[in-house]
C-alpha cells in the first residue's frame, strides 16, 4: 500500500515521519516505529538506554507474532479451515489488547522515538503479557494438531506455490518467506540489533519452499518470538 511516504517524508522532520512508518505495514506497526527510530539513532550516533532496547524487543516481537497471525490466519481460512482461523484471530485480538493498552491504539501505533520510546510500559504490563502467551502457545498447539493430518490443508498447501532456495534469493526473498525455503537467515542472529544476541532462540527453516513450509514457519516462528519476549521480561532493568 504504497502512499507517498517517501515523497510525503522529504519536507517532514526525522520525529514527523515516524506515524508514516506505522502505515508501512500495519500488520506489525511497533517493528517498523523500531526499525526507524534506530535507522536515525545510527545515523545520528544517539544511543538508546537498556531499558527501551528491551522494550523495543518486546514490542517487536509481539508485533512479529500479530503479523503471523494475520498471515497464517487468513491463509487457512482461504483454505476452508473457518474453525483454524478462530483460534488465531482470538489470539490476535487478545494481544491486541495489550498493544492498545500500551499506546492507545490498535493499528497505528506511533510508539517509538527517537532516542527512546513515547512513554514506558503500563503497570501490570509483564503479568499481561505473560498470560496471552500463554494462550498464544494453546492456540499454536491447536492448530498445528488440527492441521497436521488434514487432508483438504495438506492437498491444498503441500507442493504448491514451490519456491526453490535459488529463486527465493535471486528474486530477492526475506523473512519467513526465504527461510521456508532451507535458507537459515535471520537478521537477528547474523546482524544482532536491540541486543538481541543475548537473546537465545533457533531460526526455524523449512526444506520444500511450498505454501505448507510457508505456514509451519511461520508457526515455529511465533513460539520463538514467545521465547525471546519471555527472555526480554525476565531481564527487563529498572
Amino acid at each position: 500500500l504504497h502512499r507517498c511516504f517517501e515523497k510525503e517524508a522529504e519536507d517532514h522532520t526525522w520525529a514527523q515521519v515516524m506515524p508514516y512508518t506505522d502505515r508501512l505495514n500495519y500488520c506489525s506497526p511497533m517493528l517498523n516505529n523500531v526499525i526507524y527510530a534506530q535507522a536515525i539513532e545510527k545515523m545520528v550516533g544517539v544511543e538508546v538506554p537498556e531499558r527501551c532496547q528491551v522494550i523495543r524487543v518486546i514490542v517487536s516481537e509481539l508485533a512479529r507474532i500479530i503479523d503471523h497471525l494475520v498471515c497464517v490466519g487468513t491463509n487457512l481460512v482461504d483454505l476452508g479451515a473457518l474453525t483454524m482461523y478462530w483460534y488465531t484471530f482470538n489470539t490476535r485480538e487478545a494481544m491486541y489488547q495489550v498493544v492498545e493498552k500500551l499506546c492507545g491504539s490498535r493499528l497505528t501505533t506511533n510508539y517509538a522515538r527517537i532516542g527512546g520510546l513515547s512513554h514506558d510500559l503500563y503497570e501490570g504490563f509483564e503479568a499481561e503479557m505473560r498470560e496471552k502467551l500463554a494462550m498464544l502457545e494453546t492456540s499454536i498447539h491447536e492448530v498445528v494438531v488440527l492441521a497436521a493430518r488434514n487432508r483438504i490443508f495438506l492437498d491444498r498447501t503441500v507442493g504448491v506455490g514451490v519456491i526453490s532456495r535459488e529463486d527465493a534469493i535471486s528474486h530477492g526473498f526475506t523473512g519467513p518467506a526465504l527461510r521456508a525455503c532451507g535458507v537459515e537467515y535471520d537478521a537477528r542472529k547474523l546482524h544482532p540489533y536491540c541486543g538481541y544476541e543475548d537473546y537465545d532462540f533457533d531460526i526455524p527453516t523449512g526444506e520444500d519452499g511450498d505454501t505448507h513450509a510457508r505456514i509451519m514457519v511461520r508457526m515455529a516462528e511465533m513460539i520463538q518470538s514467545k521465547r525471546i519476549i519471555e527472555q526480554a521480561l525476565q531481564k527487563l532493568p529498572d
